[in-house]
């Protein structure tokens, strides 16, 4: 019961991994000026890291010569880096109050914020936000705003399922069916 749940925890952490990488890279290629903010190049950094972790997990519910304890230390530290991007990505969007209101403290929160604007160039009049409007005045941040609080929603969720799989591992460890076999494992 427990390999069902561990296999069932490694699969949800590759798909919330490739979410992660998606949607930080998508934030990530609509940055037209400028470098790319922190969070977001954090973002593709910890979706990165979690599709290598999740493949590694994935190979050692097969093979017994991956440690389970790297693998408990591999989910931890992964857990903890999706705690880490979650949190700085939640801080530098959560001064927009609403990512789809109109009016107008809400669309200059969004303009204004670095993640949503994709990237200002400053002038004598102020911040010049190029990409934060299309050609016909179509506001573009809404979509970023949705985007980047998506992301952050995925990457907690990845710290949770992380947490969970770092349980599983454990119990599945005492029980000696992870990682490398135990003395007293029969093999018959």
């Amino acid at each position: 019961m427990l390999s069902i749940i561990g296999l069932a925890l490694r699969i949800f952490l590759l798909l919330i991994s490739a979410v992660v990488l998606a949607l930080s890279v998508t934030l990530a290629r609509q940055q037209s000026v400028g470098a790319v903010p922190p969070e977001t190049g954090f973002g593709t950094f910890v979706g990165s890291a979690g599709l290598v972790a999740s493949a590694i997990g994935m190979a050692g519910l097969w093979f017994d010569q991956i440690n389970g304890k790297i693998l408990m230390g591999l989910d931890t530290l992964m857990s903890l880096l999706y705690l880490a991007g979650a949190s700085a990505l939640l801080v530098a969007v959560k001064i927009v109050s609403s990512c789809t209101a109109t009016d107008d403290i809400s669309e200059v929160q969004r303009v204004t914020n670095k993640i949503m604007n994709g990237g200002c160039v400053g002038s004598d009049e102020g911040p010049i936000c190029p990409n934060a409007f299309s050609l016909d005045g179509k506001d573009l941040t809404k979509s970023r705003c949705q985007i980047a609080k998506a992301d952050y929603v995925f990457e907690y969720a990845g710290f949770i399922f992380g947490f969970a799989m770092v349980a599983v591992g454990f119990l599945l460890h005492r029980r000696g069916r992870g990682g490398t076999p135990t003395p007293n494992r029969s093999y018959t």
